[in-house]
Order: C-alpha cells, then sequence, then structure tokens
C-alpha cells in the first residue's frame, strides 16, 4: 500500500500553529518552529487516512520524525508502521509507504502561512526569533525568517510579501 501526499491541510497546519504559540505564549517558551508544525501535521493527515480502514499509525520516535520531515522537504518517500488490533490478545501489523510529492508553489504556501502567523505574535518573535539581535533591519529579519522556513521563501520574497508587517515590527508599532 502507498499513500501519495500533494498537498497538506491548511486549515489543520494553521490551527497546529496558533496552538503551539498559544502554548509559547502561556508558558513563556520558545517550542514554536516549522518542522516540528510540518511533522505534526502531516501525521495528523496520515493517520485520519490510514484510520478509514481500521489502522493505527505507530508512534514516531525523535529519529523517524526527521526523516519524514526530510522527505517532506525532499520529497522523496518513507515507510511509516501501521497496526490493527485483531481481537483482545493479537495486532497485525503492516508498512505503508508514504510517498511526498509537494509541488515548490504548495512548500512556498505553507511556509507563507508559517511566517503570517508568528508575524502577529510580536511577543513570540521579540522573545525567540530576534532574541539579542542589536539592530532590527528588514535585511536581517527576512534572513532570520527565511531560515525559520528552511529557505522555502527567500529573503527577497518575504520581504515581499511580508513588507509591511515587518516595517510595522522595526518601528514598534
Amino acid at each position: 500500500m502507498s499513500i501519495v501526499l500533494r498537498e497538506l491541510d491548511k486549515e489543520k497546519f494553521n490551527k497546529n500553529v496558533t496552538a503551539i504559540l498559544d502554548i509559547d505564549e502561556l508558558h513563556d517558551d520558545c517550542e514554536t518552529n516549522f518542522k516540528d508544525i510540518i511533522i505534526d501535521t502531516i501525521v495528523q493527515m496520515i493517520s485520519e487516512i490510514v484510520e478509514k480502514d481500521g489502522w493505527d499509525l505507530q508512534y514516531f520516535k525523535k529519529d523517524e520524525s526527521e526523516k519524514l520531515f526530510k522527505a517532506f522537504m525532499e520529497n522523496s518517500k518513507i515507510t511509516v508502521q501501521l497496526n490493527k488490533k485483531i481481537n483482545e490478545l493479537d495486532y497485525d501489523f503492516k508498512e505503508v509507504i508514504i510517498e511526498f510529492s509537494f509541488s515548490r508553489d504548495e512548500k512556498k504556501k505553507i511556509a507563507e502561512i508559517y511566517l503570517d502567523s508568528i508575524l502577529n505574535q510580536y511577543r513570540y518573535l521579540d522573545g525567540c526569533i530576534f532574541y539579542g539581535l542589536e539592530e532590527k533591519s528588514i535585511y536581517i529579519i527576512t534572513e532570520l525568517l527565511s531560515n525559520e522556513v528552511y529557505k522555502l521563501l527567500s529573503p527577497g520574497e518575504i520581504k515581499a510579501i511580508f513588507r509591511e508587517k515587518i516595517e510595522k515590527i522595526i518601528s514598534g508599532n
């Protein structure tokens, strides 16, 4: 069995970003990051697909999560483990190949959604992304944000899309 993913559930992704940002604000943490939210969203999507046939996706260990993210970024394949309870004592197990086939535009849209969400959270930006910056210039900020989304959007693209928000951040408004 093989599952091909061509797009991310953007509503689910946006909810995950918002939830993690809310937790960060509540606990004054800096846990929000693009990679973990991508992984969480993909795991949720795969789980929903396999649960339709009565299967459960097995838990992802740290190294497996890294492989999942790498497969997403490189549009490659990854094998995941499923299980299904047969009776009180027995389980059935199988492997499924997840193939990623995301267009460059789809990945850019995902990065844009993420950046739009964090750019609306000045406290998170200031305490987690811009912490320790001596100077906030549009060049430095767009470089940091490009790195935050693994360069799916270039600093120039970020500047073009979010110029107004970034200028407000720089001016402190």
